[in-house]
């Protein structure tokens, strides 16, 4: 029996942080599996896992971009599913949909009789912002209130960064979780504790229903954004529409290089909800992350491809936003 378990959360919370937290202290000898979807096409944060957990002995990933897990059919999600679990037949498989999904459909899923004598369904973990309770474009998005409904450990990430009045709001949303939840902490950088792991999990979540909800997820038709660039392909644009939010996304030759200074700048100054990448820069390679405004960078090892996604409430004037990316591309010498 392969031990699953969902992490789940709404965009930028540091779900794939608080995953690579959770993989340092994975024993030693068990094999542990990661299986990411996204809403954007090209497939950032199973690249940023990769580049952190590289090193790890006995962890692999796997993603699915372009999408929900949680879509009604679920096709690509049990076909993911199905392909990780016959190749690497892990000890524990971690789950993490993308932040604009909702897991229910992915719980029924593990839960029918196809899956019974193979997996062990495990705590659900949710991790929210709390200095997100009092804002309405969450405590009233449907995906946000479904993954925290759903969730047997509820996890106040970034705590370090709420006041007491954001604090208080998640203790009573803990208090008045209904049914109760197994465990709720606070937490900073993702530092998830294994032992939450291990506490069970109540199937009696998916019986509380929450209003019926539209899922319209749509892509353009064009190359598989998990196909390597061709040998006279310099960039692949990928985009997405779906759930109220628009994506638009990057995949570069290695060889592009950018300049640091320009491509932090860049960044630094959109007007988006979510920007993630890895990239290429004259300075070595870079994961980026822009959140709320806020844009973190650390180093990691040289890319054979840059990735970059961007996600926003609103269209994209993607021509123009792609001109600004290449604009950033390191002079000549």
């Amino acid at each position: 029996m392969i031990r699953t378990h969902i992490i789940t959360g709404f965009l930028g919370v540091g779900k794939t942080t608080a995953i690579v937290n959770l993989l340092k202290q994975k024993p030693e000898a068990e094999k542990w599996a990661v299986l990411v979807n996204e809403f954007g096409e090209i497939g950032v944060d199973g690249a940023i896992l990769e580049s952190q957990t590289g090193e790890f002995n006995n962890v692999v990933t796997k993603e699915i971009p372009g999408g929900c897990l949680c879509c009604v059919s679920g096709l690509p999600f049990q076909m993911g599913l199905n392909l990780l679990i016959a190749k690497e037949k892990p000890d524990v498989l971690l789950i993490e949909p993308t932040g604009l999904g909702h897991p229910r459909n992915i719980l029924e899923t593990l839960r029918n009789e196809h899956y019974q004598d193979i997996l062990e369904i495990g705590a659900s973990v949710c991790l929210v912002d709390p200095r997100h309770l009092s804002q309405p474009r969450y405590t009233q998005h449907e995906t946000f209130v479904d993954q925290i409904q759903l969730a047997d450990v509820l996890v106040a990430n970034k705590s370090d960064l709420a006041e007491d009045a954001d604090k208080a709001r998640f203790d009573t949303l803990v208090r008045q979780s209904q049914p109760e939840k197994a465990a709720a902490v606070m937490v900073t950088q993702g530092q998830l504790d294994i032992a939450l792991l291990h506490h069970p999990a109540d199937p009696q979540r998916l019986a509380v229903h929450p209003e019926a909800h539209a899922h319209v997820h749509q892509k353009e038709a064009g190359l598989d954004a998990q196909q390597p660039l061709a040998a006279d392909e310099t960039l692949r644009r990928q985009s997405n529409h779906g759930q109220g939010h628009f994506s638009l996304g990057w995949l570069i030759q290695g060889q592009q290089l950018f300049s640091l200074e320009k491509i932090r700048n860049w960044l630094s100054g959109l007007e988006v909800e979510r920007a993630k990448g890895l990239i290429n820069t004259n300075a070595g390679a870079y994961v980026f992350n822009l959140r709320e405004g806020v844009l973190t960078e650390m180093p990691t090892r040289a890319l054979d491809e840059s990735r970059l996604e961007l996600i926003s409430s609103a269209a994209f004037d993607e021509e123009a936003l792609q001109q600004e990316l290449l604009a950033c591309r390191q002079d000549p010498v």
